[in-house]
């Protein structure tokens, strides 16, 4: 589901769906997907970072937003630093762009937290206590 904006700023800015309510959806590891597709487990956020060889490009700052790339064999992928949407702020703000990037796994770590990929320009981790209220990006996969 999108956001209704991509700016840094946006005054009442909502996903354009009911996925994100107070309400935490019973389906989390799918709901945000299309059909056929899912979000990773943090199982296999963790085997990604631990079969791959890691590498960041890009400025690390807001106007040339840094990435983090996984290399195995003959494929790789890329996650951008685009930050997230601040939960503090009801989502009508981005933070962080440029500086991290935090991408949820489909597995919940209590009533309202799952985990998810984070890194930043000098770390990488797969975290186990994100607010699902933070507007984190998704990598949806088959």
């Amino acid at each position: 589901m999108a956001w209704n904006t991509t700016t840094s700023s946006a005054s009442g800015a909502t996903p354009s769906g009911s996925w994100n309510t107070s309400t935490y959806p019973s389906n989390w590891n799918t709901h945000p997907c299309p059909d056929g597709y899912r979000l990773p487990t943090n199982t296999e956020f963790q085997n990604l970072i631990n079969a791959s060889t890691v590498s960041r490009g890009g400025g690390w700052n807001s106007s040339d937003y840094g990435y983090i790339r996984f290399t195995s064999a003959s494929n790789s992928v890329e996650f951008p630093a685009v930050g997230g949407r601040d939960n503090n702020s009801f989502g009508s703000l981005l933070s962080s762009v440029g500086a991290c990037g935090e991408y949820w796994s489909s597995v919940a770590t209590g009533p309202g937290y799952a985990y998810s990929l984070y890194f930043t320009i000098g770390s990488l981790s797969v975290h186990g206590n994100s607010n699902k209220q933070y507007g984190h990006s998704v990598r949806c996969v088959r």
